[in-house]
């Protein structure tokens, strides 16, 4: 197995499976959906606990300002690495670690709230912030989707013309090659058709289309015996 695999094998994004966000403080940026980044993690390595898993969660509590408490939880990850050994042997040196955290008590302008869900958010934060470590989605964090690094809400030129990346362009062109149904290969469109709408320009799904069709085998015609 070569070093980039496994990072190869899970960098790559399918827009549908992305959604914008928008933080306290002006921060965007797009977030990963965390079913897609467990499925891409199943598909790589098996199912959850035989390929590939995580350690106990360890939570710890903390007060914040004015009456807010947050949550912290640290998980360690692991996998097999081989898709075929189904039968892994780890220590401690071979976990991926993730940190990630919410608000169980949050102040509002109505005053203060808690958030039940607060324990679940902050685990999933932390396994989706592991599984960056082996290159999952690696395109949004790099930058590669328009938008998706953290940047403050201030009053700053854009670059004009907005476009895709050329690298970005050549990743969904793949994705869109590799869809083995129908079905899998419209929604892949959609997604990409959505993603050159908000990121870049119509004539970015042109090109990107025009690739498409480029690359697909062209049917044989039969020779006439006549």
């Amino acid at each position: 197995m070569e070093n980039m695999d496994i990072w190869n094998a899970l960098s790559v994004t399918d827009p549908q499976h992305t959604k914008k966000f928008t933080r306290a403080g002006g921060f965007k940026g797009n977030a990963i959906k965390p079913m897609y980044a467990i499925q891409k993690m199943t598909e790589r390595f098996g199912a959850c606990g035989i390929g590939w898993g995580y350690t106990k969660p360890e939570y710890q509590i903390v007060s914040g300002t004015d009456g807010q408490v947050l949550v912290y939880c640290t998980v360690g990850l692991w996998h097999t690495g081989d898709p075929e050994n189904r039968n892994p042997a780890y220590d401690e040196s071979a976990f991926v670690w993730g940190v990630g955290g919410d608000f169980v008590i949050v102040k509002q302008a109505t005053g203060l709230r808690s958030d039940d869900e607060a324990f679940k958010k902050a685990f999933t934060d932390a396994l989706m912030n592991a599984m960056k470590h082996i290159g999952m989605s690696a395109d949004v964090h790099m930058g590669q989707f328009d938008g998706s690094k953290y940047s403050p809400n201030q009053d700053e030129p854009k670059p004009i013309p907005k476009q895709l990346s050329t690298e970005r362009k050549g990743a969904l062109v793949t994705m869109m090659l590799n869809a083995n149904t129908p079905e899998k290969l419209k929604a892949i469109q959609d997604g990409v058709k959505k993603e050159c709408e908000n990121d870049g320009t119509v004539q970015d799904y042109k090109d990107i289309i025009a690739a498409v069709k480029a690359e697909k085998p062209k049917p044989h015609k039969q020779e006439s015996n006549n």
